[in-house]
């Protein structure tokens, strides 16, 4: 199951050096490999922890616990529960695995050796992209890129006999170049991708929350 968040963050902490409304920025030295993999290290058990209270941790969860999302909408829990699985929900290939183009089964799991990243039984950690505060064209491009789409659209393709191809922007790690689907079996896909109703993407923390007392002092 791959669950990706993106965060954008201050290089640096806002302090008030009086007792008037001015707001001063220290800029702090970016973050060592090391103090990235203590990071990650504390999502993951935080994590953990959390799907221990809420009866969801996969080695204890409760069989008999009803799932709201399958009592709300069956449909689409078993959408969802076939996407994670990498099968096919629907069709009559229901249960079958996603076709693969240039996978190898057998290749091993490749750490990243880039700077500011971590992996942790299952969990990555990507720290190392920063843009200047005067680099409004680079900002844009990130937010364009944190707001992209599910699917870039040049990189579908559809086959003489119906089917569609979605070609990864990067191989796995097992070599998957693309993914081949019936029409049907993408649609389902995408109805697992497509956010629940009244359900948040973007959540602000600290200065910027909602209700934070510096909020009005740090945003124009």
């Amino acid at each position: 199951m791959n669950i990706h968040f993106h965060t954008l963050l201050f290089d640096g902490v806002f302090y008030a050096p009086g007792e008037g409304d001015t707001l001063e920025f220290r800029p702090l030295p970016p973050p060592t490999d090391d103090e990235v993999g203590v990071v990650l290290a504390r999502i993951a058990a935080r994590v953990q922890r959390l799907l221990q209270r809420r009866g969801l941790d996969p080695g204890h969860a409760d069989p008999t616990q009803a799932d709201p999302v399958v009592e709300e909408s069956p449909v689409l829990a078993g959408l969802s529960s076939a996407s994670i699985q990498g099968r096919i929900a629907l069709g009559p290939r229901a249960g079958a695995r996603v076709w693969r183009v240039g996978d190898d089964p057998d290749a091993p799991w490749v750490l990243s050796t880039a700077p500011r990243h971590a992996h942790l039984a299952g969990f990555d950690l990507h720290a190392n992209v920063a843009v200047p505060a005067s680099d409004r064209a680079r900002l844009e491009q990130l937010c364009r890129y944190l707001l992209r789409p599910a699917v870039a659209q040049d990189r579908l393709r559809l086959l003489g006999d119906g089917r569609i191809v979605l070609t990864l922007k990067t191989a796995w790690a097992d070599g998957t170049r693309a993914l081949v689907f019936e029409p049907l079996e993408l649609l389902e896909k995408l109805a697992a991708l497509t956010p629940r109703p009244r359900i948040n993407l973007v959540l602000y923390h600290g200065v910027l929350a909602p209700h934070a007392g510096w909020r009005a002092r740090v945003v124009a």
